[in-house]
């Protein structure tokens, strides 16, 4: 059954403009083809050069579109979804699942996605724990310092901030300094600057934030039985 939509509501705002993204996509390429649609061999570069101008566009507009369905519905639990991981590895989850597998793509290649799942949820904010050195190669790093002496290729790992100052990452709530594998390595506030910088980034994989949202929960939960425990 069709659902009517609010006028406030942001998908009618999305649904119009690419409507008329579409139509006026339509309207500038027309005059390179011929009566049956096809491309007019004089016109192919021409064609291609502005198809691929367009293309952009409507990929920057996919992208607003896939954050709004994201924000608006979560993902069942059961899902076996696959996400991209480090060095080009990937890695198969089931969503709402809080085992081997959900820490292991969410400690390699996934961290940042969690950070933000945790983020959103909580209010927490979130930190990246840096390097002493470029953990990759210095030609990445930005022209201007995220913090004092900070490169950009020095970022190496995303936590969240719990208001005890804890850094909480997939394998639990850890004092600053002492998370596994991190040991001794400082922490600077991850800023709006920095979080578009990993989005775009060569070095971070694609924020599955979506999916990460499905472990928040019972990542909560273990962490609150582990207070109480204590």
């Amino acid at each position: 059954m069709t659902q009517t939509l609010r006028q406030d509501d942001p998908l009618v705002h999305l649904l119009l403009t690419y409507r008329t993204m579409s139509d006026r996509h339509k309207a500038a390429l027309a005059p390179y083809l011929d009566v049956e649609g096809y491309v007019e061999e004089d016109h192919h570069r021409a064609y291609t050069r502005r198809k691929r101008t367009y293309a952009l566009e409507a990929k920057q507009l996919l992208e607003q579109a896939m954050d709004l369905l994201t924000e608006r519905y979560a993902l069942p639990d059961g899902l076996a979804v696959t996400l991209p991981g480090t060095d080009g590895d990937s890695h198969t989850l089931i969503t709402g699942q809080l085992d081997d597998a959900a820490r292991e793509v969410f400690l390699h290649g996934q961290c940042h996605a969690l950070a933000r799942a945790l983020s959103d949820h909580t209010g927490w904010p979130m930190a990246v724990i840096i390097t002493d050195e470029c953990a990759r190669d210095s030609d990445f790093c930005a022209f201007e310092p995220w913090a004092e002496d900070v490169c950009a290729c020095q970022l190496e790992h995303v936590v969240a901030v719990r208001p005890d100052g804890a850094h909480i990452d997939i394998t639990g709530a850890h004092l600053p300094g002492t998370l596994p594998g991190y040991e001794d390595q400082e922490a600077i506030t991850m800023t709006e600057a920095i979080w578009a910088h990993i989005c775009r980034s060569p070095l971070w994989r694609r924020p599955a934030v979506a999916e990460a949202r499905t472990v928040v929960a019972p990542l909560l939960a273990m962490l609150d039985e582990g207070r109480t425990a204590a």
